[in-house]
């Protein structure tokens, strides 16, 4: 026994730097040859189970006390237990992360209200030249590029960005870790991972090279990331509290955040940028957005430098882009559930009676069968009749409905009884 537990082969690291650039995706043939001694509790003798590169299998049987472990002992399975597995903890965690991104929102808006970069302009002289113009004497391409690189941020005002910033940074770094499944670069190269670098690297930088402390960061990009945690949020909360909205309800949501999140980055984008060209405060960025994106276009306000026009350009763009596909996902959503009928009335559900019919196939003769027994007993005549069926109405079944007799009093769903969203829209 003492020669076999000697030439037990070490076990492989369980993490190689070359598996965490390239995924656990190679075979090792290692393990071939290697015995797994079981030892068991009491005293008892050790079992040793013996596989040779022949592939036989050579087992001394002797009973034992087995014990399983599981890898929710180890720490990172109980923190992915709470960050991730665990529905209400998670939802704690969403909705967390979400606040910390519309703080830093705020936080950004706060700075752009004290900082005056007339200042630092070079055709300003003692607050002289530097209103807002509709038109440039100097050429389009002749700015400071000073006034875009450097802001005025307060010391208060920079120390709570940092720890912000730096909450956040730990955050996903830590989420980034108990997400990891083999390749690394998967993790790192989402979008959501790439703001947060971009928003939140900068500021710990800061901290290191105080010179540096003025430097401007695009905070405003965390809207993005809290309309990311919105929506995870959404789906954490109807798990956690066994109650889901409809799919219209999830989709309009995406849609006005996403709105929100294209108005917020336009009018922070262009308001940072004018600070070199016309001096734009961000209501005036606000209603130049408005008058944009509406297809208005009085004129009276409009960028006077490249940076500003192209990301104009840009933006004009991506809405083009993004919003008819939210757009068509919400037409398609809206035609699905007028094809199988809605919700059945919440008021009416709490005022009147009814029953929920739940057939697999719904045949018309089926159907006036029930209906002229169910409505035969004097009692029944003022119940309404809420019809789940997953298949959809054929057209002997639709003119039925529509005769005056049945249409106030027999409702349609096609749903599925073993679902718990269609048996909530039956009430």
């Amino acid at each position: 026994m003492v020669e076999l537990e000697k030439e037990v082969l070490p076990l492989p690291p369980r993490y190689r730097f070359r598996d965490l650039l390239l995924g656990d995706w190679q075979t090792d043939d290692r393990m071939k040859g290697e015995r797994l001694r079981i030892l068991p509790r009491g005293g008892q003798t050790g079992n040793t189970v013996t596989f040779n590169p022949a592939g036989c299998l050579s087992v001394s049987v002797h009973m034992v006390q087995v014990e399983f472990y599981v890898n929710e002992n180890t720490f990172k399975e109980r923190l992915k237990l709470f960050f991730i597995k665990n529905q209400r903890s998670s939802l704690r965690v969403r909705m967390f992360n979400f606040s910390l991104k519309v703080l830093s929102c705020l936080l950004y808006i706060v700075r752009v209200l004290l900082d005056n970069p007339q200042e630092g302009r070079q055709d300003c002289v003692n607050g002289v030249n530097c209103t807002k113009q509709n038109t440039s004497s100097r050429p389009w391409s002749e700015f400071d590029w000073k006034l875009i690189i450097w802001v005025d941020r307060p010391l208060p005002l920079w120390a709570l960005q940092v720890l912000v910033a730096f909450i956040s940074f730990s955050e996903t770094m830590l989420l980034v870790y108990l997400s990891y499944k083999g390749n690394v670069w998967e993790q790192v190269l989402r979008v959501p991972f790439i703001l947060e670098m971009i928003s939140a690297v900068p500021f710990m930088i800061t901290v290191i090279l105080p010179s540096f402390r003025n430097l401007f960061i695009p905070v405003f990009l965390n809207c993005w990331l809290a309309k990311h945690a919105l929506e995870n949020m959404i789906n954490d909360l109807h798990r956690a509290i066994q109650r889901t909205h409809s799919a219209m309800f999830n989709q309009v949501v995406i849609l006005i955040s996403t709105l929100v999140c294209l108005m917020f980055t336009c009018i922070c984008g262009i308001q940072h940028l004018e600070r070199a060209g016309n001096n734009l405060t961000l209501f005036d960025s606000l209603y130049f957005c408005v008058v944009t994106f509406s297809t208005v276009g009085f004129g009276d306000v409009t960028p006077q430098i490249w940076p500003s026009q192209l990301l104009v350009v840009i933006m004009i763009f991506v809405a083009l882009i993004v919003l008819p596909i939210q757009f068509e996902q919400l037409a398609f959503l809206w035609m699905e559930r007028q094809k199988s009928g809605g919700n059945y009335s919440r008021y009416r559900a709490q005022t009147e009676k009814h029953v929920v019919l739940c057939v697999s196939c719904l045949k018309i003769d089926l159907l006036m069968d029930f209906l002229n027994e169910f409505f035969a007993h004097p009692r029944l005549q003022d119940y309404y009749v809420v019809i789940l069926c997953p298949a959809e109405m054929d057209v002997q079944v639709r003119r039925v409905l529509h005769v005056p007799l049945w249409a106030q009093r027999v409702i349609y769903l096609q749903g599925s009884a073993l679902k718990d969203q269609d048996l909530m829209r039956a009430k």
